[in-house]
């Protein structure tokens, strides 16, 4: 299973960004969607690691981890990673002023010997979309015939450009990927630090 080091949403956004799913949902769009007690903001993708990895590596980041700043964030809009006709990913994006995520992820690579992402974008994943089936109404054949538009760029244009407001985080969480829905189980988490 892929592990990865994510931050936990306040109850607060975490709600926020659940209704803003259920009113994307009907737009109809192909999707996975994520579950609302799977938002998180993702810091550090692990990938697989056996049970002594997962295990070992709690200790391997407790002192980075208990010293980690809460950062100040605010929801800002969509966004798509694929593009915007054929998106991978929906996301709300995170504003980041003062850097303290890239920050993060850079500290836990260099904890972890790991390579940083070239591009670390904060985000919080809303849905993956699908590929419409020939005989869904989104499909272009079926979606021409429909009133009004109903589609990945007019569904990101609408909201690309909003302010949600504050979202404030509250823990540095050790996740691993499950088969169940919601489909993230929790190993290890600490505690971030107030804001200065």
């Amino acid at each position: 299973m892929n592990h990865f080091l994510a931050l936990r949403l306040a109850d607060a956004p975490r709600d926020q960004l659940a209704a803003l799913s259920s009113r994307l949902q009907a737009w109809d769009l192909p999707a996975n969607w994520v579950h609302p007690d799977d938002f998180h903001l993702n810091l550090l993708f692990l990938g697989r690691c056996d049970a002594d990895e997962a295990r070992t590596l709690p200790y391997t980041i407790e002192d980075l981890a208990q010293s980690l700043p809460r950062p100040q964030l605010r929801l800002a809009g969509l966004g798509a990673f694929g593009g915007r006709t054929e998106p991978r990913v929906v996301y709300a994006a995170l504003e980041d002023r003062d850097g303290a995520c890239a920050r993060a992820h850079l500290d836990l690579c260099d904890a972890l010997g790991m390579k940083p992402e070239a591009h670390f974008h904060p985000h919080v994943t809303i849905c993956r979309p699908r590929p419409p089936h020939p005989h869904d109404a989104t499909h272009p054949s079926i979606r021409s015939a429909r009133p009004g538009r109903r589609d990945w760029p007019t569904l990101l244009e609408a909201h690309g450009l909003a302010d949600w407001g504050e979202c404030p985080t509250t823990e540095l969480v050790l996740y691993r990927s499950t088969d169940r829905t919601p489909r993230y189980a929790e190993l290890a988490s600490w505690r971030l630090l107030k804001a200065a």
